[in-house]
């Protein structure tokens, strides 16, 4: 019976970590970050600087590269919240260099410019 539990167990584990990974997935997804975007309280993130020429696609991130149309829409998304382009701006951080943004399962979101 022990071994049946045990069984039972891991295969309950597995699921559970493989949701996780679904959930990271779809919050970083273009529009699930451009979601998060808007109604980021703006107070728990973090800036790095991606130097050289990305050609308008930001390499290196946490979660995939993003094409020029879903940078269009992070930037997008941070305009239109005045508060987290404020703080952006108060580290030294101009809307338009913005050319990516990843959100940790924290909520804590990373945002790359150059």
């Amino acid at each position: 019976m022990n071994r049946v539990a045990a069984i039972a167990s891991a295969v309950a584990s597995l699921a559970f970590a493989d949701a996780g990974h679904a959930e990271g997935f779809a919050m970083n997804s273009p529009a699930g970050i451009e979601n998060t975007l808007r109604n980021f309280n703006g107070t728990n993130f973090d800036v790095k600087h991606i130097s050289g020429d990305t050609d308008g696609i930001a390499s290196g991130s946490l979660s995939e590269e993003r094409g020029p149309r879903d940078v269009h829409m992070i930037r997008a998304a941070i305009a239109s919240n005045a508060r987290l382009a404020h703080r952006l701006s108060e580290q030294g951080v101009r809307v338009q260099n913005v050319i990516n943004a990843d959100q940790a399962a924290d909520g804590s979101i990373v945002f790359y410019y150059r």
